[in-house]
C-alpha cells in the first residue's frame, strides 16, 4: 500500500516541479554542479555532488534533472517516516497518515519541487533518527552508532542543520552509554570518513565554479563555516543559543506558526494525545522524540528564526525552509495520536467506524493536495528563466552586466555557463549596492576578458569607453551613494538600467525608440507574471522589480491622441516620469496592473506575520 502512496506523491511532485529554472538559489546551484564547483557558504559538496549525478540523466533539460534529486530525496524521507511510524505502532494505516500529513504540507511540498538541498538534509536527518528508533526498539547494535557517526559527518558536507542530530542522539546514548563510549573511538573515524566529503572544496576549490574559492585551510574554514554572512556565520548563529529568553519566547512563537500554516487545526489534538501516548508505548521512545522535535522546533528557531518582527524574505526563508525536521516529528508524534484514536475505536462494537475513521481522517488531510497544486505549483513558473534572457537578449554584444542580488546574479550564471546563451557578456555583481565594488564572478575566465578589445578599459576601472557604446547595464539603479554616479547616470532600458556617462547626451526619444524594438519580449515576459500561481517570495520580488522598467515602455511608445496622462512614481530616490495613455499602450498598462494583482504581497502565506503588513496596519 505505501508503494501506491509514495508513486502517487511522485507523480504529484513531478507534475508541480519547475521545469526550467526556479527562483533564489537554484541558477548557483545548477552551475556549481554542472563545473563541480562550490555553491555559496558552507559549499554543499555533497549536494553538488548528487546533482552532478543526475544531470547525466537522458530526459528533459538540465535545471529539471536537477529538480528530481528534490524530488526522489523527499519521497525516500516519506518512506522513512512510514518505517519509523511502522515500527511504533505497528500498524500501516497509522504510518500512511503520517506519511499523507507530511507529504501534502505547505512547506515540505515547496521544497520538494524546486533545486534546493533540503530534501537531501530532512532524508539525512531522518535516515539518523530511523536508526535511533530502531536502537530503543531492537536494542543497542554498534553498527548502529558508527552508521550513525559516519552521517553525522556526512550531513556537514551539505547543511549544518543536520548536526543538531548530535542533542537527541546525546539523550538516547544515554542509556547505553557503556556501549557508546566502549565505541566511541571507532565512531569518530567514521565520523572523519564522512566528513571527507569536505575534500571536495580543496579539490575543485579552484577548478570548477565557485563562488568562494578554496585554496588552503584558512580559505576552506571561511567557506564551511560560513564567515562572509557575518552575524550569519554558523559560529555568531550559534551563539544565539544563550542570548536572552525573550528570544524563546518568539521561538515558541515563531514554530507554532509555522505549524500553524503547515497543518490542518484538528490535527493539534492528534499531536498532543501523540506526545502523552508516546510515554505509555516507552519513556525512552518519548523522552527521544520530544528532545528531537524540541531540538528542531524551538531550539532551532531560536538560533535562526526568533524576530519578535521580520520582513516578508525572512518569514519566506525561515520558514519555509529550515523547518522540514520539525514538520516531520510532528507527522510522527500526530501519527502516534491517531493510532491511539484508532485503537480506542477497534475496542468497540462498531465495526463500521474501525474502517470509515481512519479512511475519513486520511481523505481530510489528503484535501489539500488540491491548494499544493496551486501554490506550489511551479509547473508554470518560468518567470526566473523568461526575466533574465529578455535582460541578456536585449543587450547588444560585449556588453557588461551589473547585477545584485540572488534572482539575477545566478539566473546570469545559469545562462552563460551552462545554456551557453550570450558568453559575450561580462557580468559582474555589486558587492554592495552602495560600493563601486564589483565581483567578476560572471565574467570567467577573467584573464580572457581583461585583455580583450571590448573590455581592457572596463577591468582597469574606466567604464568610459563602454558606457559611451552604451554597453553597461545594472540591475539596480546607482544610488547617490554610490561613487559611480559621479560619472555615470542611470537610463531605464528593459528589466535593466542603461548606465551612459553623466556628461553624455542622449534625446529621450532616441532611447525610447531604442526600448519599443524590445516590446513584444518584454510583453511576453510579463504575460508570465501575470499568470504564474505558486506562492513564491523570491518569483513575487522578481516580477515587482521588473514593474517600473515595464511601465517605462508603456512611456516610451508613442501616442498620437492621448485621453490622458499618469504620473508613475518609482518610490526610488523621487524617480518619477507621465506616461501618455491611449490606445497603443492600452495593453500594456492592462497588462501592468494584471502583474500587480498577481503579485501583491497578500498572496505570501506568512504575509499576516510580517513587518510589511504590520507597517501597513499602522
Amino acid at each position: 500500500m505505501i508503494y501506491i502512496f509514495l508513486l502517487f506523491f511522485s507523480f504529484l511532485y513531478i507534475i508541480s516541479s519547475s521545469k526550467v529554472l526556479n527562483s533564489g538559489d537554484a541558477g548557483e546551484f545548477v552551475v556549481s554542479a554542472s563545473t563541480l564547483g562550490i555553491a555559496h557558504p558552507s559549499g554543499y559538496p555533497l549536494y553538488l555532488e548528487i546533482l552532478k549525478i543526475f544531470s547525466f540523466l537522458p530526459f528533459g533539460n538540465i535545471s529539471f534533472r536537477m529538480v528530481i534529486v528534490s524530488v526522489i530525496f523527499s519521497i525516500f524521507s516519506l518512506y522513512l517516516i512510514y518505517r519509523i511510524v511502522l515500527k511504533i505502532t505497528n500498524d500501516k494505516w497509522t504510518s500512511v497518515f503520517s506519511v499523507v500529513l507530511l507529504a501534502v504540507s505547505y512547506s515540505f511540498w515547496g521544497q520538494s519541487v524546486v533545486i534546493k538541498f533540503y530534501p537531501l538534509n530532512l532524508f539525512i536527518i531522518i535516515f539518523m533518527l530511523y536508526l535511533c528508533i530502531k536502537t530503543i526498539f531492537d536494542g543497542y547494535d554498534r553498527r548502529y552508532q558508527f552508521l550513525l557517526s559516519f552521517m553525522i559527518g556526512l550531513t556537514l558536507a551539505n547543511h549544518h542543520t543536520g548536526f543538531m542530530m548530535l542533542i537527541p542522539f546525546f539523550v538516547l546514548f544515554l542509556y547505553y552509554i557503556k556501549n557508546f563510549l566502549k565505541n566511541l573511538l571507532p565512531s569518530l573515524f567514521f565520523f572523519c570518513l564522512g566528513f571527507l566529503v569536505n575534500l571536495h572544496m580543496f579539490i575543485r576549490g579552484q577548478k570548477g565554479f565557485a563562488v568562494n574559492s578554496v585554496s588552503d585551510l584558512n580559505s576552506f574554514l571561511f567557506v564551511f563555516l560560513r564567515k562572509s554572512f557575518e552575524s550569519g556565520s554558523s559560529i555568531e548563529i550559534a551563539k544565539n543559543i544563550t542570548s536572552g529568553i525573550d528570544g524563546y519566547l518568539y521561538a515558541i512563537k515563531n514554530a507554532f506558526i509555522v505549524l500553524q500554516n503547515n497543518f490542518p487545526f484538528y490535527i493539534i489534538p492528534l499531536f498532543i494525545i501523540g506526545i502523552w501516548y508516546s510515554f505509555r508505548i516507552s519513556k525512552k521512545l518519548a523522552i527521544f522524540l520530544t528532545t528531537f522535535f524540541l531540538t528542531y522546533s524551538v531550539l532551532l528557531a531560536k538560533l535562526v528564526f526568533s524576530g519578535s518582527i521580520m520582513n516578508m524574505d525572512a518569514w519566506y526563508m525561515g520558514a519555509h525552509q529550515y523547518f522540514l525536521p520539525m514538520l516531520s516529528g510532528f507527522a510522527i508524534l500526530s501519527g502516534i495520536g491517531f493510532f491511539f484514536i484508532i485503537k480506542q475505536i477497534k475496542k468497540t462494537s462498531m465495526e463500521l467506524l474501525k474502517i470509515v475513521v481512519p479512511v475519513a481522517l486520511i481523505l481530510m488531510v489528503s484535501l489539500s493536495i488540491f491548494e499544493r497544486l496551486i501554490d506550489q505549483n511551479f509547473n508554470d513558473n518560468y518567470i526566473p528563466h523568461t526575466v533574465t534572457k529578455t535582460i541578456l537578449t536585449s543587450m547588444p554584444v560585449g556588453s557588461v552586466y551589473l547585477t545584485y542580488g540572488d534572482n539575477h546574479t545566478f539566473q546570469s550564471w545559469y545562462f552563460k555557463y551552462v545554456a551557453k546563451y550570450r558568453e559575450d557578456i561580462c557580468g559582474q555583481d555589486y558587492f554592495d549596492p552602495e560600493s563601486n565594488k564589483l565581483l567578476s564572478r560572471g565574467c570567467q575566465p577573467e584573464s580572457i576578458y581583461k585583455n580583450s578589445y571590448f573590455f581592457s578599459d572596463f577591468f582597469k576601472g574606466d567604464f568610459s569607453y563602454i558606457s559611451k557604446q552604451q554597453r553597461m547595464y545594472s540591475v539596480i539603479s546607482i544610488s547617490k551613494r554610490n561613487p559611480l554616479t559621479q560619472s555615470l547616470k542611470n537610463q531605464y532600458w528593459v528589466f535593466t538600467h542603461l548606465l551612459i556617462p553623466v556628461n553624455l547626451y542622449f534625446p529621450e526619444s532616441y532611447i525610447e525608440k531604442k526600448h519599443t524594438h524590445w516590446q513584444e519580449l518584454q510583453y511576453f515576459t510579463m504575460l508570465d507574471c501575470a499568470s504564474y500561481k505558486a506562492d513564491d517570495q523570491f518569483t513575487r520580488l522578481l516580477c515587482n522589480y521588473s514593474l517600473p522598467f515595464f511601465a517605462y515602455l508603456a512611456k516610451s511608445i508613442e501616442v498620437k491622441n492621448p485621453s490622458g496622462t499618469l504620473e508613475y512614481d518609482t518610490k526610488k530616490e523621487n524617480e518619477k516620469f507621465t506616461i501618455k495613455v491611449g490606445l497603443e499602450n492600452r495593453e500594456i498598462l492592462d497588462l501592468y496592473s494584471k502583474v500587480l494583482q498577481n503579485n501583491k504581497p497578500e498572496r505570501f502565506k506568512y504575509y499576516t506575520y510580517t513587518k510589511e503588513y504590520l507597517e501597513k496596519q499602522k
